[in-house]
């Protein structure tokens, strides 16, 4: 994975935060090792929200559709049609996925979505920079897919004193599951609240202060569903 960061040049070089982007600016090694842990963190947590008809295709879907409009509205319009394509696959999926299964994805499909999404997201980020859309727009795009893998560590590791190698049935998505009792009102509840959070960043891309204020907002309402919903489990 480092060589493929390093011979596709999709190192990440700026993540809005002055003294972290001074380390990722001085060393290019250091650069793409952080950018192989966001790429594997996304491969992860793409196949980490698998689990339910259509979670990760309606949930990639979206993010498509979000970086199509962006590259078309800056004129990358390589990105545009391979980002239009890429959105094209994925609905043909849906179609056969959701609501009614035929087929699935499986590991190696979720991982391929996600690692799609990565290069597309880092491929976007480079070429837009200098249009002022800030790095916390993607981080903001990401967030869901990222913050699972990350929150999960975290709780097998502190909380519940267990290697976070080991699976569980305790993520979010599973948690939503058991309250509303079907997987199609789980995959839709959780990509409509997803849906308004990231249509309120594109109209923000252009103002870190409030990418950075969206993102713990995001975060805060993962906790917040997640803290209630285990309670009431």
């Amino acid at each position: 994975m480092l060589f493929c960061v390093k011979l596709f040049n999709l190192s990440i070089y700026s993540v809005q935060f002055y003294n972290f982007d001074k380390f990722l600016n001085s060393s290019q090694i250091f650069s793409a090792i952080f950018s192989t842990l966001c790429i594997i963190f996304v491969l992860n947590g793409s196949n980490f929200i698998d689990g339910f008809n259509g979670l990760l295709g309606i949930h990639s879907s979206i993010i498509i559709l979000i970086l199509s409009i962006i590259n078309f509205y800056f004129g990358n319009f390589d990105l545009f049609f391979i980002s239009i394509l890429f959105f094209t696959c994925t609905i043909i999926f849906l179609i056969y996925n959701f609501p009614k299964p035929r087929i699935f994805l499986g590991n190696s499909g979720a991982y391929l979505i996600g690692l799609i999404l990565s290069i597309l997201v880092i491929l976007t980020c480079q070429k837009t920079q200098y249009h002022k859309v800030y790095p916390f727009f993607f981080a903001c795009l990401l967030n869901y897919i990222f913050f699972e893998v990350f929150f999960s560590f975290f709780r097998k590791i502190f909380y519940e004193k267990k290697t976070p190698l080991l699976p569980d049935k305790k993520h979010l998505h599973m948690l939503v599951f058991k309250k509303l009792k079907t997987h199609i009102m789980t995959t839709l509840s959780i990509n409509f609240f997803y849906f308004i959070t990231i249509i309120v960043a594109l109209f923000f891309f252009n103002y870190p202060g409030f990418l950075k204020f969206l993102f713990v907002m995001q975060i805060f309402l993962y906790m917040s569903f997640y803290l209630i919903l285990l309670k009431k489990k």
